[in-house]
């Protein structure tokens, strides 16, 4: 189980790394040939939608105002902002009927999940080369339940999928966080930089939120709830 200093440690390197990245590249780099992920095939997810604080809507606002008119900018709708707990499988669904034994999975989670929310503190920004994290640290007993409920899912029918849901990445994931923005090219524009850098010092406070199991595309727009 990670240490929170372990996370926050690993906030801090991956911002860096990036930030230097970003330095040195010219432009918005080299254009990805596939999107992210689909846009709407489902995935089973767990996690929830938070009320969107003054602070996150007037960031919300600002990324808005930088991505507009940039086909490579895919910033996350203020309705789909998220925070997942364990996403579980891959965009596999068309429907979600197509999720066989999806009551399995229901019953790991009501087993390990059920009435659990998640906090999650310190919020801040986090840069990858090509995308723009809000991302906290997570309570002890959230750290825990988490770790069951993947190692149950591990131990489950579920666990081919699980595995290549990760498939070079820890299980469970590192980080605690919601993306705000995807760029589909190998680093952001200059713009998003210069936001990232306006917005990077703020605090965006805390969440606290009851975990539901859900199927979803990528960015909350299409949700089911399963649990």
């Amino acid at each position: 189980m990670s240490s929170l200093e372990s996370i926050h440690q690993a906030y801090e390197d991956v911002t860096k790394k990036t930030l230097m990245l970003w330095e040195k590249s010219a432009g918005r780099g080299v254009v990805r040939n596939e999107p992210f992920y689909h846009p709407t095939k489902l995935a089973i997810s767990s996690g929830n939608r938070p009320a969107l604080s003054p602070e996150l809507l007037s960031l919300l606002s600002a990324m808005k105002e930088s991505t507009q008119g940039d086909p490579l900018a895919d910033p996350n709708p203020a309705a789909g902002v998220h925070f997942s707990f364990f996403p579980v499988t891959n965009a596999l669904y068309d429907r979600v009927d197509q999720a066989h034994d999806r009551d399995e999975v229901a019953a790991i989670f009501t087993r390990y999940c059920a009435g659990h929310v998640m906090h999650i503190s310190q919020l801040r920004l986090v840069a990858l080369p090509n995308q723009i994290l809000l991302a906290g640290l997570p309570d002890a007993q959230s750290l825990k339940v988490r770790q069951q409920f993947a190692g149950a899912l591990l131990a489950s029918n579920w666990a081919g999928k699980v595995w290549a849901r990760y498939p070079q990445s820890d299980i469970p994931q590192l980080f605690w966080h919601s993306t705000l923005l995807r760029y589909n090219a190998s680093v952001i524009s200059p713009e998003l930089h210069a936001l990232f850098l306006r917005f990077q010092n703020q605090d965006f406070g805390e969440v606290s939120l009851p975990v539901r199991l859900v199927m979803c595309n990528y960015n909350w727009q299409q949700v089911e709830f399963l649990a």
